[in-house]
């Protein structure tokens, strides 16, 4: 359930009647001032008057995909449409748009504002099964990336890392870690999570769910700057650990470490790993970020539990729990995997990020649609109904605006969204 950006600014231009596609049926002039099309054979020539206001085109395939143009006329006689010169010859069978209340890009403008300023009528729905309860460590289930190449949260020595969506190539949440192309490691250290400085003099279990076809390559290790402490290797036949028996060591780290890391060392250049769901425990650790969920607010609607190392069992609903500054206060043993559900405002993404790119997509589609392209409209047209504007523009916009926030109205009481129930939160002590 997604739309791209692209698309999402073609329903807001079918709303607002400024709807227009096509595909040159011959190739313009070699200046990439035309596009020819015989089918704007069919308009009158002042259906595109650059006199009484600005038009733009956009070019869809091709070349010269997603460049945009100020169109100056259109010869009706010839479909000829000229055009600000595109970057070089618009050839035949290329495809087009034509706008002519706004250009397209004014249009990606107000439909990215109104993905936040729709909420809470649209928004994106946060599901997460990733955090553990007294996890020291950050981002132990490997989803959060700076690329699909880089980690953000670790650091990586040597080896190449890849974000792994593959089915039966992750264990928890939506992707794992693949290492992979040279002997090396993957590590957090207090450079990568200041929590972890305060392990010092304390014994620690580190864990972590591995999948490795080759005998003697994966382990992991806890290295405090005077000792090394290492796993078992994983046995190398090709399947993931047990769910209760995942790669495990434990150390006391000394009380005055010069460094605290905990590793997953590679040791084969032609061998592929996999890890996922790392844990640090130890002692008491009550608080769990939350803040990277995307959440709005931070605040979720409702945290539930499972035993330690389940991932497909009905968990249970906490009750004792609260919400300071993006971490998540939990009175629950350590070594406990949460589901966290809430809402999220919406945005258009590519990789995970926000963009502007016209493939990227935002998480609805219709009929919730409706209610971002309207509040799109209404965006537009308040831009042309302020007092900045001439008198005639601006009486007309502030009577397209009423009937636009009308229709917003309208469209929020058939399409908008329930969010998830809300948990009764505990009022005691933790």
């Amino acid at each position: 359930m997604s739309t791209t950006l692209i698309n999402s600014v073609v329903a807001l231009s079918k709303d607002l009647g400024d709807y227009y596609a096509g595909t040159a049926t011959s190739s313009g002039n070699t200046g990439g001032t035309t596009l020819v099309d015989t089918s704007l054979m069919s308009k009158n020539d002042d259906w595109l008057d650059s006199t009484a206001s600005e038009m733009w085109d956009l070019i869809t395939s091709g070349t010269y995909d997603e460049e945009e143009r100020r169109i100056d006329s259109l010869e009706s006689a010839s479909g000829v449409l000229t055009v600000t010169a595109h970057g070089g010859q618009i050839a035949s069978a290329v495809t087009y748009q034509i706008h002519r209340m706004w250009s397209a890009s004014e249009k990606r403008i107000a439909l990215i504002d109104a993905a936040k300023d729709a909420y809470p009528y649209i928004f994106d729905k946060v599901f997460d099964e990733t955090k553990i309860t007294g996890n020291w460590l950050k981002d132990g289930s490997f989803e959060i990336w700076t690329s699909a190449t880089a980690l953000t949260n670790w650091t990586t020595d040597t080896s190449t890392v890849g974000q792994t969506a593959t089915v039966l190539y992750y264990k928890h949440g939506t992707y794992s870690c693949k290492i992979d192309t040279a002997a090396g490691n993957i590590k957090q250290s207090i450079s990568n999570n200041t929590d972890l400085q305060a392990l010092s003099g304390k014994t620690v279990k580190f864990s972590i769910q591995a999948w490795c076809d080759t005998a003697s390559c994966l382990r992991i290790g806890i290295y405090d700057g005077t000792d090394h402490t290492y796993s078992d290797y994983h046995d190398g036949g090709d399947a993931w650990t047990e769910n209760n028996e995942p790669l495990e060591v434990t150390a006391t780290i000394c009380e005055n470490p010069t460094v605290i890391e905990f590793y997953v060392y590679h040791a084969i250049a032609a061998g592929s790993s996999y890890v996922d769901d790392a844990r640090v425990i130890c002692g008491t650790y009550n608080k769990v970020y939350i803040g990277d969920l995307g959440l709005a607010r931070d605040r979720p609607h409702k945290v539930s539990i499972f035993k330690p190392y389940t991932y497909d069992e009905q968990p249970v609903m906490c009750r004792k729990w609260m919400v300071d500054n993006g971490w998540l206060y939990i009175s629950y043993p350590s070594n406990y995997n949460l589901r966290i559900e809430g809402i999220a405002y919406l945005d258009f993404l590519a990789s995970s990020v926000a963009s502007t790119d016209w493939a990227a997509t935002i998480d609805i589609d219709s009929p919730q649609l409706k209610i971002l392209t309207a509040m799109a409209a209404v965006y537009l047209f308040r831009q042309r109904a302020m007092p900045t504007m001439t008198s005639g523009d601006q009486t007309e916009s502030q009577t397209a605006l009423a009937y636009w926030e009308r229709e917003l109205e309208s469209r929020i009481s058939k399409f908008a969204m329930y969010p998830p129930p809300t948990t009764r939160l505990y009022s005691g002590d933790f």
